[in-house]
């Protein structure tokens, strides 16, 4: 996940979604994997002048971590370190899982756009080797969530739901959507059994 998305209608979304989650299954902690990607912020222009968007600024409104600040009482976990090589932001994850196999929690995947598609994947994915393994990581009654963008494919949610449950080889998949606030995003989870 970028910086630059956080903060807008799908983040309401998210976390109101994962709160509930998080009381639906007495949930003790919540960890989210951001699948980070840093970025640069283009200057703004004063009298001609081009100058950087103080950093205090883009921290105040795109701060990804801010949600660990969350008034809840559910704790929040965000894993933040940057992906770069795929096999070692992956065994970092499944390392960190494997600290905390004792809580009972959700893992949330929070990639740009979702699970890889049937072509090239990119950093903005969650590749269905990655789901594999951090599913098999998990320790019964842990909830493994992820978000998902609209592709542009028909019936997207059940497709990519049917491909998240084969992936997890679980059928039990189930969806979160806000339709009137962010159609265009979609979670889907499973509990490990």
């Amino acid at each position: 996940m970028q910086d630059r998305w956080y903060g807008d209608n799908r983040d309401l979304v998210k976390w109101g979604t994962m709160l509930e989650l998080a009381r639906r299954y007495e949930i003790k902690q919540i960890l989210q994997v951001l699948y980070y990607r840093s970025n640069t912020w283009n200057p703004i222009e004063i009298d001609g002048d081009l100058v950087r968007i103080p950093v205090e600024v883009i921290k105040h409104f795109r701060d990804s971590k801010s949600i660990v600040k969350l008034n809840s009482l559910v704790p929040i976990e965000v894993l933040d370190r940057e992906i770069s090589n795929r096999d070692s932001y992956l065994q970092y994850v499944v390392d960190e899982l494997q600290k905390k196999k004792t809580t009972k929690k959700i893992v949330f995947l929070d990639p740009d756009t979702g699970i890889e598609p049937n072509g090239p994947a990119s950093q903005k994915h969650v590749l269905e080797n990655e789901l594999v393994a951090i599913w098999d990581s998990l320790p019964k009654e842990d909830v493994l969530v992820f978000y998902q963008h609209q592709r542009r494919i028909p019936d997207w949610i059940n497709t990519l739901q049917g491909q998240f449950a084969r992936t997890i080889r679980n059928q039990r998949v189930k969806r979160a959507t806000a339709p009137l606030i962010a159609p265009d995003v979609v979670f889907f989870y499973a509990q490990k059994e």
